[in-house]
């Protein structure tokens, strides 16, 4: 029997069998091979059913019958049990194969009482063809009554009517209650195969988001980095070659000459930092923080010629948070050669205690600049630059403030606890890092 699954909708993820039937080939042969030696040994001694007698007519009876059962299933019931096994629509000529087997089986059985051993046979095509539960009992009580009135046709055999009737309930009752516990274990694998079908089809989902969402978080990753690396550096050479430029038309050569110098260091830097972007595996530049800070400091202020101070504390940071204050320091410098008109700028890093209760200690980055003060609009909206490095910071459980400063012009503050924020993996910032931003302080110089 083949009933319909719970849900078909991922029937089509097995692939077919690529011979359906070959067991049930098998089976037929060493059935019948079995039941024609029977059937040879009794016909032999000249006695079969329908009053036969004779050896010649006996064993024709006896091998016509077999081969017809054979004729049917090979005719009939191999197309309707390979439609079986591959979850195709029964067809009508399926339920004409049916009755033309249980009428062979019958004739068999009233031509050899041994032949009524065909059952086993005849009651599990039965509950593989029929698609409901019901119709294939209802099968079955017409094979077993057929096998019972075969019997009652070769006569003398079962102990008469009584043992036929015993014969005829005991062998419909084996076959209903073996099919039932066949039906209810296909119900109940057809039942795990859909869902082990939903799990892959839901792994593969899955693993199609998480590569969309890697995908996504590698482009703002690049993002932010390009923005904080190549973009600075390339509008440092737009100023640059401006004021080059300007020396030139000023007739000023050693002004011009030490711009376009000037052009050309910025450029290879911005190459290196291109390269440090696409290869990952650079190591962190020699002395850490402090020293990556100091050289992005010395070289805004060469570019710039801005008065820049700077006065930085050792703070015990890993690789990731230390890439952080580093592009906030850029960024701080980037917004104040942009947008500030500053004549001064300084830049310091120090330890503080937490702000709240039991809070760990935190790093806290400071750019100030002397300039107009921060723009109304990029304080509401925020620049990319901010908004990424805001995104970035309370991530790991810190915080970024762009505010007007004390003494005027504009500050940018950076706070980073010193150790695992809440709710951040231990070793997960390293990770991290070492695939993003391993780079970044080698970039800086």
């Amino acid at each position: 029997m083949t009933p319909p699954g719970p849900d078909d909708a991922f029937a089509g993820t097995r692939p077919p069998p690529r011979r359906p039937v070959l067991w049930w080939d098998i089976g037929v042969a060493v059935v019948i091979a079995i039941m024609a030696v029977v059937g040879i040994a009794e016909a032999s001694t000249g006695v079969v059913g329908f009053g036969v007698t004779s050896t010649g007519p006996a064993l024709a009876l006896t091998l016509g019958v077999l081969l017809l059962f054979v004729a049917v299933y090979a005719v009939l019931g191999r197309p309707a049990l390979r439609r079986a096994a591959l979850d195709l629509p029964a067809l009508p000529i399926d339920l004409w194969y049916l009755a033309g087997i249980v009428a062979v089986i019958a004739l068999a059985t009233a031509v050899n009482g041994s032949f009524a051993t065909l059952q086993v046979l005849g009651y599990p095509m039965i509950w593989n063809c029929v698609a409901r539960y019901w119709s294939a009992v209802q099968w079955s009580g017409i094979l077993a009554v057929a096998v019972g009135v075969g019997a009652l046709l070769r006569g003398g055999i079962f102990g008469g009517l009584f043992g036929v009737t015993i014969m005829t309930v005991l062998s419909f009752a084996f076959s209903v209650a073996m099919g039932t516990w066949i039906t209810r274990i296909f119900e109940r694998g057809n039942e795990y195969r859909v869902l082990a079908d939903r799990l892959r089809a839901s792994q593969a989902e899955v693993a199609a988001l998480s590569g969309a969402a890697g995908a996504a978080a590698e482009r703002e990753r690049l993002s932010r980095e390009l923005h904080d690396t190549l973009t600075q550096s390339l509008t440092g050479l737009v100023m640059l070659s401006e004021q080059a430029e300007r020396a030139l038309a000023a007739g000023d050569e050693p002004r011009t000459r030490d711009r376009l110098g000037r052009v050309r260091s910025a450029a290879l830097e911005s190459l290196e930092e291109a390269r440090a972007l696409v290869a990952t595996t650079q190591p962190l530049g020699d002395g850490g923080l402090d020293a990556a800070i100091e050289r992005v400091v010395a070289r805004f202020r060469a570019d710039t010629a801005l008065d820049v101070s700077c006065r930085l504390a050792e703070v015990p940071l890993e690789r990731e948070r230390q890439v952080m204050l580093l592009r906030a320091t850029q960024e701080g410098l980037a917004n104040a050669r942009k947008h500030a008109r500053a004549s001064r700028v300084s830049v310091v890093l120090d330890v503080v205690p937490g702000q709240n209760a039991g809070a760990t200690d935190e790093a806290v980055l400071r750019v100030d600049d002397d300039g107009v003060g921060p723009n109304a609009e990029l304080m509401r909206n925020g620049g990319f630059g901010l908004t990424g490095l805001a995104d970035r910071v309370s991530a790991v459980g810190g915080s970024v403030r762009f505010v007007a400063g004390a003494a005027g012009g504009a500050r940018l503050e950076v706070r980073l606890p010193i150790g695992t924020a809440p709710g951040t993996a231990a070793g997960a910032t390293e990770e991290h890092a070492d695939r993003s931003d391993r780079s970044a302080l080698e970039g800086s110089r």
